[in-house]
């Protein structure tokens, strides 16, 4: 290794032939506005110091590069490992100041050309730099360095943006007097500076390329992924394995693009999902890459073994892109299902969904077989959403599901796998739609609830056997039969115990049903008698089936008899997959919570609200602003029974189930953004 330090111009080879050649590995022009802006303030600050018998240094960060002979003899070649994101976004500075010289500087317009491009050669050797193809990149990008007249190519690009930010700052600058032409050129070639680190060709580049930090945008793991794959591979594989098998992979999977509520780009969840397939774990979201470069280490010693694994990688991409969107999926009942599986959230299954693809690819399982598979999932997680089951457990159930899975008996052993991975009984249905607050205010949740209470109308439609189901001519919108805000018709409808049914009630599903926006807003705070009237002769069989029926008044007797009605609808359309051989739910116990690290010795299912609560209350600044979400729970005074005081001065609604509890702790930590991972109740018989 070889480390000096360059100015810019020299990097350009002041205004020689030089041309740096991008590996397969290097990712799309993705600095920012923030990055871009960053660079501008340290030019400004340099060229406000500057002075011909002061040329201040201001380095930029580190350009590692392998040296790699000439080409047509005499153009010294490059690949650059690292540093093409500072070097793209200065090449973008020279081509703005370029194009403000055009008529201002004629022969200053010369000398920055030639640091940009190489004028005797000819094809991609004409220029001194490439960025990748990735997102139009290149195309923009050399339109920009050519100055082809009309308007830029479309696509998803950053390139054009950053060009017009430096060229619109600079002219700013430029027509206010602030910036002089000449002396800005000198500042960018003399002043800034980088640390060339020159490898020789043995050096393993991508143990150094994973350590660097620098002044940029971090890498994503999918980014040392790729690296580590074109590393790792013989250069004269690398054209043809990138372009026939990963370029497809990121293709389909883009890291702008993000998965659920990890909010992981989506190659680097894919990753995250195949590894946990192939290990049974689950990995931290930051360790995706260290895990995959330790395996590819210990299992595949030979070029051509790894190179399978790439292509075996592209195939399992196309999985998860139907996973992902389910319109990529011809068949049309599988399309359906994933559809319904997309909006239950199911990530955390995607393991095991790659797994029943790769066996229905390689005719392990039949389609029909792969279709039941899809329902009773479905059926799994629904029965787990009513009463209030948190997603941590499946993140470590899923990713070892399949080994308890025999494909040639594939649909018996799913289903005797599922009823002993804490499947809800029917008696737990019941009780949670009766007490379980289904309703909150994350669109994610909303979609939730809106799937179930569409099912709901759907099988109504179908038990009517009219042929068809009614569905609504505008968004879905939760409405509250029993609303939010209580006025005095409320209070004296719901009776003198209004303020705990109001509490126990409000967001149960009981209480809750399915309109357009237009009626939401219409029903609003409206009094029993009106919303009923209405509900009688809705379109939607959810309503008038129900409420064309005699419920003189909406209190918690009725709210409770619809919550039964609407449990009864929920089991038979997810009706129990068997049951059980594991010990019960309800005979065991909370003895430990951990939240964040922090453990807490609890007793009861009041403890593991309260010391929750508390933990919370520790981890954020605006736990007042949380608190406030929830009335139901929380409340400055003292409830009338069954609460406790938080050391921060709120009370703490506490007379709850289980199942309620959870619902509410859960719905605590997405309020204060806190990973449901991180949340645990360890129970004991």
């Amino acid at each position: 290794m070889k480390a000096e330090s360059l100015r810019i111009s020299k990097v350009f080879a002041s205004g020689g032939d030089i041309h740096y050649i991008l590996p397969y590995f290097q990712r799309e022009y993705a600095w920012e506005k923030q990055n871009w802006k960053t660079l501008f303030n340290d030019v400004i600050a340099v060229y406000e110091s500057y002075s011909p018998t002061n040329e201040p240094e201001h380095f930029m960060g580190s350009l590692v590069v392998i040296n790699d002979g000439t080409r047509n003899g005499t153009v010294p070649a490059f690949k650059l490992v690292d540093g093409q994101q500072r070097l793209t976004t200065i090449s973008l500075v020279f081509c703005a100041l370029r194009k403000l010289t055009e008529e201002l500087k004629p022969n200053l317009r010369v000398k920055i050309q030639k640091l940009l491009i190489n004028p005797e050669e000819d094809g991609l050797l004409r220029y001194k730099l490439l960025p990748t193809a990735k997102y139009g990149d290149r195309d923009v990008y050399l339109a920009l360095l050519e100055e082809t007249t009309g308007p830029l190519p479309k696509n998803d690009s950053k390139i054009p943006e950053a060009f017009k930010f430096f060229y619109d700052e600079l002219e700013k600058r430029i027509e206010a007097g602030d910036l002089e032409l000449e002396k800005l050129f000198v500042v960018l070639n003399n002043c800034l500076q980088v640390v060339f680190i020159d490898l020789n060709q043995d050096e393993r580049p991508y143990e150094i390329f994973e350590s660097l930090n620098y002044k940029g945008k971090t890498l994503s793991q999918a980014d040392l992924v790729r690296n580590y794959i074109a590393m790792k591979l013989p250069e004269s594989r690398q054209g043809y394995i990138f372009e026939n098998h990963w370029a497809v992979v990121e293709d389909l999977l883009q890291e702008k693009r993000t998965v659920g509520r990890s909010r992981l780009g989506e190659l680097t969840a894919f990753l995250r999902h195949y590894l946990a397939f192939r290990t049974g774990i689950l990995v931290n979201e930051g360790h995706v890459y260290a895990r995959f470069r330790d395996r590819i280490e210990k299992e595949f010693k030979t070029s051509s073994s790894f190179e399978d694994e790439v292509a075996t990688l592209k195939r399992f991409s196309e999985y998860y892109n139907k996973l992902l969107r389910p319109t990529h999926e011809k068949d049309s009942i599988i399309r359906f299902y994933l559809e319904r599986l997309n909006v239950l959230e199911v990530s955390t299954a995607y393991p095991f969904l790659l797994a029943a693809y790769e066996a229905l690819s390689q005719g392990l399982i039949s389609q029909s077989d792969f279709i039941t598979g899809l329902q009773i999932l479905e059926n799994y997680i629904v029965r787990r959403y009513i009463v209030g089951e948190p997603t941590n457990y499946t993140n470590k159930m899923f990713p070892v599901l399949w080994k308890e899975i025999t494909p040639n008996n594939f649909v018996i052993t799913l289903r005797q796998a599922i009823i002993n991975k804490n499947y809800p009984p029917d008696h737990r249905i019941r009780q949670a739609t009766l007490s379980e607050q289904l309703y909150d205010k994350r669109s994610e949740s909303r979609a939730k609830l809106s799937l179930v209470l569409e099912s709901i109308n759907r099988h109504l439609s179908s038990k009517e056997k009219k042929g068809g189901y009614t569905v609504l001519d505008g968004e879905p919108t939760i409405e509250h039969i029993m609303p939010q805000t209580l006025d005095a018709g409320w209070k004296e409808e719901l009776g003198t115990n209004w303020e705990q049914t109001y509490i126990d009630f409000l967001n149960t599903i009981g209480n809750l049903t399915l309109v357009t926006q237009e009626w939401n807003s219409e029903l609003s705070n409206s009094a029993y008698i009106l919303k009923k009237q209405k509900l009688a002769i809705h379109a939607l069989q959810l309503n008038n089936s129900y409420f064309s029926q005699s419920i003189p008044s909406w209190d918690e007797h009725a709210i409770r008899n619809r919550a039964e009605w609407t449990a009864t609808q929920i089991l038979e359309i997810w009706a129990s997959l068997g049951t059980s051989t594991s010990i019960p739910a309800n005979s065991t116990r909370p003895v430990k919570l951990t939240i964040v690290g922090q453990p807490f010795t609890v007793s009861s299912w009041r403890d593991v609200a309260y010391y929750t609560a508390i933990a919370i209350n520790e981890l954020v600044d605006n736990f007042d602003k949380i608190a406030e979400q929830y009335p139901a729970y929380f409340d400055k005074s003292a409830f009338k029974h069954a609460s406790r005081q938080l050391p921060n001065g709120w009370w703490l609604y506490v007379n709850l189930s289980a199942a309620s509890v959870k619902s509410f702790c859960r719905n605590l930590l997405n309020s204060a953004g806190i990973s449901e991972d991180e949340w645990a109740v360890e129970e004991s018989v």
